[in-house]
């Protein structure tokens, strides 16, 4: 389990903030992966706020559970990957 850089808390996910249909924000616990060369993915659809703003603002977007601050080491780069997922559900049988 991944400790948070600022309150040394264990978490198994964060708090994301996103647009809402209302056209607000609120911030939503999100779970993450983690992976090998200390990689922490995390999986968020087109109404996170962080999309197409700087590391640093994007940053802001993810926070710690416990202390709401970002978690992760703030040196490091953040990569943003545009993933279109489709599912489809077919008849049974």
């Amino acid at each position: 389990m991944t400790k948070c850089g600022h309150c040394g808390k264990e978490i198994d996910h964060v708090m994301v903030n996103f647009f809402n249909h209302e056209g607000q924000d609120s911030f939503i616990p999100c779970e993450f992966s983690e992976y090998e060369n200390n990689a922490i993915v995390l999986d968020v659809d087109h109404d996170w706020m962080g999309d197409e703003l700087t590391d640093e603002e994007a940053k802001e977007t993810i926070v710690c559970p416990c202390c709401g601050k970002f978690p992760f080491d703030e040196k490091e780069e953040l990569q943003v990957y545009e993933i279109v997922r489709l599912v489809m559900f077919c008849k049974e049988g």
